[in-house]
């Protein structure tokens, strides 16, 4: 079946395995790049096409009765469809701009190339109606040599020469690592293919050796993903950090972010819109963290949701969130004063209720759930006295109407205090005079 087993190698095991490994960077590029990238329709098709163009290898040796259609396919497929997409997807990468002319070039070469090697090598197989004597106007002899020849030139012409200008425009300027890791995956690839088309080596050097340009290009595409997560999560860091703050006049700020957001996003509005829906999300668990209101933040959080993913308008879904990223932000710097004035009015409640009998700060803070030194500063920041003047400036209210009907000894200990002797004198000190002297004030009234 084989001449030997490099013939083996060459024919069946060499395309199938690079078939498998350029499978391997296909499904990569689908669903990795497409998360960070436009163009990646590019890169699909090339890897498609070429895939394609490995498989049929074997169907081309093994089923010579087609061995011509399934070849002329496989030629079809490499410089029709897989190198134009390369050489578009090369230029794209370099910062050229998208325009139709640069399909048209790419494309429109890669065509002229194809149906060039077709119509040589039908005739001088004698296909498809065409034989050697109807192409004698031409000034070279139709052979398959011929052939090989137009496929050679089409490498250079397609990826060798233009690649060799974009690296060196790449090294005068940028020198981007990743562009160029690009460039030489693709500059490689045809290299390989010239060299593994010519008479001096075979196509297995070419099947193997195109492993390496994917290699390059999968390089890229990971490099591409780690740097764009890096950015990317920065962003929404600090975009959360930001609303968090609670600080006024955060508008600008966030309207930066948010543009630095999208741009990052390259025109994808899936991505975009996964982003936005991301960040949502963050900001509103961040809300609830600081202590909003759980049900209230979820129902707004799934109606912004139903909002962006109606629709179409980056513009719009990026107002859409720079609003309810400022509403957030006020909810958040709100959410302390009020959690101050709960914490106030437990304290108070709990007092009132407890004030007669023995109480600390320490045990006021335990009923309520919280330290002893965050209750003490909320409760100074919500009511301007310490929790012991108030629980004393209560207890002497609380003395003042029960010394009506009630001995000073029977009130101090109703009130919570101990000794008689104490009440007294914190009596005098709150009131300026002695619980006796209140006594006979009220007597005289």
């Amino acid at each position: 079946m084989f001449e030997n087993t490099w013939h083996a190698i060459e024919t069946l095991l060499a395309p199938i395995i690079a078939a498998q490994i350029f499978l391997v960077v296909l499904i990569y590029f689908t669903i990795v790049r497409r998360r960070i990238a436009a163009d990646y329709k590019l890169y699909v098709c090339f890897l498609g096409a070429f895939i394609g163009f490995l498989v049929l290898r074997p169907v081309q040796y093994f089923w010579g009765d087609v061995m011509p259609m399934v070849l002329f396919v496989r030629i079809t497929l490499l410089f029709g469809i897989s190198l134009p997409s390369l050489l578009v997807a090369s230029f794209v990468q370099s910062g050229v701009p998208r325009c139709l002319s640069l399909y048209v070039w790419c494309f429109g070469g890669g065509l002229g190339f194809t149906l060039t090697y077709c119509i040589i090598l039908a005739g001088a197989w004698g296909q498809f109606g065409l034989n050697r004597e109807m192409l004698a106007w031409l000034p070279w002899q139709v052979t398959t040599g011929l052939a090989h020849i137009v496929q050679i030139a089409g490498a250079i012409a397609l990826l060798v020469l233009p690649c060799s200008y974009l690296i060196v425009q790449e090294l005068r300027s940028s020198r981007n690592p990743k562009i160029l890791a690009f460039l030489t995956g693709a500059l490689l690839f045809g290299i390989l293919l010239a060299l593994g088309t010519s008479s001096a080596f075979d196509y297995s050097i070419y099947y193997v050796g195109s492993i390496f340009s994917a290699l390059c290009w999968a390089w890229v595409v990971y490099q591409d993903v780690h740097d764009m997560k890096g950015k990317v999560t920065l962003v929404k860091e600090e975009l959360q950090l930001l609303v968090q703050s609670g600080q006024e006049s955060i508008a600008p700020e966030v309207e930066k972010l948010l543009e630095d957001l999208e741009e990052l996003s390259k025109g994808n509005l899936d991505v975009y819109k996964l982003r936005i829906r991301e960040i949502l999300s963050m900001l509103t668990d961040a809300t609830i963290q600081a202590g909003g209101d759980t049900d209230t933040l979820i129902r707004r959080n799934t109606d912004i949701a139903q909002k962006i993913d109606t629709s179409s308008d980056p513009n719009e879904m990026r107002k859409v969130i720079h609003s309810e990223a400022i509403e957030l932000s006020e909810i958040i710097a709100e959410i302390p004063e009020k959690r101050t004035n709960v914490i106030v009015e437990k304290a108070k409640a709990y007092i009132e209720k407890h004030y007669g009998e023995e109480l600390s700060v320490e045990s006021i803070a335990k009923s309520l759930g919280s330290s002893r030194s965050h209750f003490m500063r909320e409760f100074k920041k919500g009511t301007g006295q310490t929790v012991n003047q108030y629980l004393t400036n209560y207890r002497v209210e609380q003395a003042k109407l029960l010394l009506v009907e009630k001995s000073v000894t029977e009130t101090a200990f109703e009130v919570g205090f101990n000794n008689s002797n104490y009440f007294s004198t914190v009596f005098k000190k709150q009131t300026g005079m002695r619980p006796v002297q209140f006594q006979e004030s009220l007597k005289k009234k």
